[in-house]
C-alpha cells in the first residue's frame, strides 16, 4: 500500500531579493484552521500547493554574501547577518498578510535599498515575514457559518432542547433557569465564531513550535555553510565557540504574534545549557529553589544571555499592541516572561491607552482563563500609557506615572496590585502612542495629519470615559480612518519607527532621523508620541533562568 504524501510543515510563498544584500520572504506555517483538514486552506485561495520557493533559495544568498565577507579565516563573519521575523496577530489569514503587510513592506523595503550605493551595504539582512496559521472572522462560505453547530457537542444541544422546551411548556422559575442555559450555550457558539480563542490555540500549539522549527532550521542553513566554506569548522568552534560571530536575531510581533514571539524565545533558550545553571547559582545557590539573593542586574550585563543556540544573538524585540498580561513587565514572581525578555539587547514597547480591543474584546476573553482576582489585573500589556497629564517627545517616567487608565481613576504600577519595586522602564523603551497623529502610509507628501489611534487627548476620567466610546465608534464603525489597535503600521513615522529599530536599533535609527540634535525628540513632539527612555543598568526583581 503507497503511503500518502505528507505536507510540508513550512513553505515559503514569496521571495525577494534586493542587490543580494536584503532578502524579504513570506514564509508560512501549514497548520490546518481545523484538525480534519490536510492542509492549511487559505495557502490554497490564490496559489496552488506547488508554487513555493525552495529553501535553498535563502541558503544561496546566504551562501554568496558569507563567502563574499569571508576574509582570511571567514572569523567574526555571522556579525555581518541579521535575521528579523516580523509576526502577525490574530484574525489574519495568509491572503490578508499577502496584500496589506508583505506586498507594502516589500515596496518600501524595495524603495529603501534603491536610494543607496551597493557600496552603502556592509552586512546583510534576512526580513521574515512569518505567517502562522490564523482564522478570519468573517466567513466568505456558508458552511463556515454552519461548521460551529456541526462541532458542537452532544451535551450542548440537549441543553438547548431541554431549555427551550422547559420555557415553552412551563411558566414558573424553571423556564427562566432553562433560558439562562440556553443563553450560556449561545454565548459559546458567539465565542466559537469569534474565533479569539481557536486562534490562540493554534498560536500556542503550532505557530510558536513552526516559529522555533524555523529558527532551529536556519542555524543548520549557517552550519552547513560555514563546513562547505572552512571543511575545519568544527573543529574551530571547538577551540572557540563564537570564532564565526553571531548573527543577530530580532522580532516584531503585533497583538496576539507577542504570545508567539515571547514564547518561541523561551522554547528555544537552552535550558541545559551550563551559563544558565550558573546564572541561578549566582542569585542562589539553591536555584529555582532559594531566594533571589541578587538582583538581576549583576547578571543582565552579560551579554553571554543574549546568545540563542550556536549562531544567534538576541538584539532587538519589537511588540506593539501586545495581547499579553500586563505582569510581563512588572516585577516579582508573576512576570512569567522576564527571563525571555530580558534576553534581548533592546527591547520597544509600543502602546496604546485607547486599544479597544484589548480594553473590550481581550480583557472579555480572558476573564475567564488568566488567574487575576481583580479587574485591574486583568488589563493587557497593550494598554500600558502615561497615567499623569500626557506630554510628548522623549521623557524619563518611573512607577508612579505608568500604569494603566480606568474608568474612574488610573493604577500606576507602583501600586496595588502590581507593586513594582523597580523602574520598569530601566527594561523596556516604552513608546505611547495614544495620541498619535500622522499621516497615512503611502498618501501624497502634502497630505495632512490626523490621528490614527484614538479619538482625542483625554488627561482625566471623565474624558477618558468618552475617549473610549468615540474611539470604539470610530474603530468598529469605519467611518474613519482610526484603528486603535494597529494604527502603529497605519502612519508613516510610526511604521518606519517599528522597522527601522528592528533592522538597525535605536542608535542607528536615531542617526537617520538626527539632522539636528533636536530633531529625534521634535519628531515625537510633532507626532504627539512619547518615547520613554530605557536604562541599561537593569535591575527589575524577577525570575531569570
Amino acid at each position: 500500500m503507497s503511503q500518502k504524501k505528507s505536507n510540508a510543515q513550512l513553505v515559503i510563498k514569496r521571495y525577494e531579493e534586493n542587490k543580494k544584500t536584503f532578502a524579504h520572504c513570506l514564509i508560512c506555517s501549514t497548520a490546518p484552521i481545523n484538525a480534519e483538514s490536510q492542509y492549511r486552506e487559505d495557502l490554497t485561495s490564490k496559489v496552488s500547493l506547488d508554487s513555493s520557493y525552495p529553501i535553498a533559495d535563502i541558503k544561496l544568498v546566504l551562501l554568496n554574501f558569507i563567502k563574499a565577507k569571508w576574509g582570511e579565516s571567514g572569523k567574526d563573519v555571522l556579525n555581518k547577518i541579521s535575521i528579523v521575523l516580523d509576526i502577525h496577530g490574530f484574525n489574519v489569514p495568509f491572503k490578508n498578510l499577502e496584500e496589506n503587510t508583505y506586498e507594502p513592506l516589500a515596496k518600501k523595503f524595495k524603495d529603501d535599498v534603491a536610494k543607496k550605493n551597493i557600496e552603502d551595504f556592509e552586512d546583510f539582512v534576512l526580513f521574515i515575514n512569518f505567517s502562522w496559521s490564523s482564522e478570519p472572522i468573517i466567513k466568505s462560505k456558508l458552511i463556515k457559518w454552519i461548521e460551529p453547530l456541526q462541532a458542537m457537542p452532544v451535551m450542548l444541544w440537549i441543553f438547548i432542547i431541554a431549555g427551550i422546551s422547559t420555557a415553552f411548556f412551563l411558566s414558573n422559575p424553571l423556564s427562566s433557569l432553562a433560558l439562562i442555559l440556553v443563553g450560556m450555550v449561545v454565548c459559546l457558539i458567539f465565542l466559537r465564531l469569534a474565533v479569539y480563542f481557536r486562534d490562540r490555540d493554534r498560536a500556542a500549539n503550532y505557530g510558536v513550535f513552526d516559529a522555533v522549527e524555523l529558527v532551529r532550521w536556519m542555524q543548520v542553513i549557517l552550519d552547513e555553510i560555514l563546513l562547505e566554506l572552512d571543511p575545519q569548522a568544527k573543529e574551530r568552534l571547538k577551540l572557540c565557540p563564537d570564532f564565526y560571530g553571531r548573527a543577530n536575531l530580532s522580532f516584531i510581533a503585533h497583538s496576539v504574534g507577542c504570545f508567539v514571539a515571547t514564547h518561541t524565545i523561551r522554547v528555544l533558550s537552552d535550558v541545559f545549557d551550563q551559563s544558565a545553571i550558573k546564572r541561578w547559582k549566582q542569585k542562589s545557590p539553591d536555584g529555582p529553589f532559594g531566594e533571589n539573593s541578587k538582583p538581576i542586574a549583576s547578571l543582565t550585563k552579560d551579554e553571554e544571555i543574549q546568545n540563542l543556540g550556536d549562531f544567534f544573538r538576541l538584539k532587538t524585540l519589537v511588540i506593539a499592541s501586545p495581547d499579553i498580561p500586563i505582569w510581563a513587565i512588572t516585577t516579582g514572581r508573576t512576570n512569567f516572561l522576564q527571563s525571555c525578555l530580558h534576553r534581548f539587547k533592546e527591547v520597544y514597547l509600543f502602546t496604546n491607552d485607547a486599544d479597544m480591543i484589548l480594553r473590550l474584546a481581550s480583557t472579555a476573553a480572558n476573564f475567564f482563563m488568566f488567574p487575576s482576582a481583580s479587574r485591574v489585573g486583568g488589563y493587557r500589556l497593550g494598554n500600558l500609557t502615561i497615567t499623569q497629564e500626557r506630554r510628548y517627545g522623549v521623557l524619563s517616567y518611573g512607577n508612579d506615572a505608568i500604569g494603566i487608565r480606568g474608568l474612574t481613576h488610573t493604577i500606576p504600577l507602583k501600586d496595588d496590585p502590581f507593586n513594582c519595586e523597580v523602574d520598569i522602564s530601566k527594561s523596556f523603551t516604552i513608546i505611547d502612542c495614544t495620541d498619535y497623529k500622522d499621516k497615512l502610509v503611502g498618501s501624497h507628501p502634502s497630505a495632512s495629519s490626523s490621528r490614527r489611534l484614538s479619538a482625542f487627548t483625554a488627561n482625566n476620567s471623565f474624558a477618558t470615559f468618552f475617549n473610549y466610546i468615540l474611539t470604539a465608534f470610530k474603530h468598529f464603525s469605519g467611518i474613519s480612518q482610526i484603528d486603535s489597535h494597529g494604527g502603529y503600521f497605519r502612519g508613516e513615522f510610526c511604521r518606519d519607527l517599528i522597522y527601522s529599530l528592528a533592522l538597525y536599533g535605536k542608535e542607528k535609527t536615531q542617526k537617520k532621523s538626527q539632522v539636528i540634535e533636536e530633531n529625534w525628540e521634535q519628531k515625537f513632539k510633532d507626532h504627539q508620541m512619547a518615547w520613554i527612555e530605557a536604562n541599561d543598568d537593569r535591575d527589575c526583581n524577577a525570575t531569570e533562568k
